[in-house]
């Protein structure tokens, strides 16, 4: 069974603690996954989630995810400076 780190930024921080998840949560797999697939078994909302840095890497949220990774998942909203120090000011996906 693989492992991968998870960690939600901002408002996320918030939803992990409100759920109680330890940082980084632990989550464990089976089969290959997504970014966005983790997401979803996570029961984050898709409009909750604008970035997922994997590795600390902006990738897409098509990305499958692999034993070892490090994922964190950006909210909307963080102030435009801060987009750009952090690499996605123009991100498409």
């Amino acid at each position: 069974m693989a492992e991968l780190e998870v960690r939600g930024t901002g408002k996320l921080h918030f939803l992990f603690k409100e759920r109680n998840w330890p940082d980084p949560l632990l989550y464990k797999f089976e089969e290959t996954l997504t970014a966005d697939e983790l997401r979803e078994k996570l029961d984050i909302p898709a409009d909750h989630v604008e970035v997922v840095y994997i590795n600390r890497l902006i990738k897409p949220l098509s990305t499958s995810l692999q034993e070892g990774d490090r994922v964190t998942f950006i909210p909307p909203g963080v102030p435009t400076i801060h987009r750009f120090n952090l690499g996605f000011y123009d991100v498409k996906e």
